[in-house]
């Protein structure tokens, strides 16, 4: 159903881990952290367009930050003129009271994509057997996933089990996806 954002993220994910798979092993616990480290860092590198708005809106508004207070102070019984006046302020200075809030409902499907995805790496496929593969990432990548291990615990298990794996095999702790 979000394919055309679990392709994307599948496929930085995928370039990610090649760069860092050729430096430290391709079943390296710590070429899969960097490669989600690093493809969060090409989301944030993306969205710097929206991010910068974001920062020049924001100061924009502490500019005239004793205006709304003013306004606040002048109608504070009748709020529909001061809703009405505080939009005419912002278009005055133009400030678009939604645009703080872009680069941060840009990120939310990436991450919603990150975590089905990297949850696709563990999860049979309907009908059962192994797991071949999983969007951009051959059998080979997902058997890599799967066995790679970081602090000891392999990543397949952790993020299909949860945090009972890293807490001593508990079963009834932790993290579940049922949730």
């Amino acid at each position: 159903m979000l394919d055309f954002i679990n392709y994307p993220v599948s496929f930085i994910l995928w370039c990610w881990h090649k760069v860092f798979g050729a430096v430290f092993g391709p079943t390296s616990g710590v070429a899969w952290l960097l490669g989600i480290v690093f493809l969060t860092f090409t989301v944030r590198a993306i969205l710097i367009k929206p991010f910068i708005k974001q920062v020049r809106s924001m100061r924009k508004m502490q500019e005239f930050a004793p205006e709304i207070k003013k306004l606040q102070a002048k109608y504070k019984n009748d709020k529909q003129k001061l809703a009405q006046e505080m939009q005419k302020l912002q278009s005055q200075h133009g400030v678009n009271p939604l645009g703080s809030c872009l680069p941060m409902l840009l990120q939310i499907p990436v991450f919603i994509g990150l975590n089905h995805v990297l949850r696709a790496f563990t999860m049979p496929p309907p009908g059962g057997g192994p797991k071949t593969e999983n969007y951009f990432f051959s059998q080979h990548d997902v058997e890599s996933y799967v066995n790679a291990k970081l602090f000891g615990v392999n990543l397949g298990e952790a993020v299909y089990n949860g945090v009972g794996v890293v807490s001593g095999g508990a079963t009834n702790i932790g993290w579940h996806w049922s949730v």
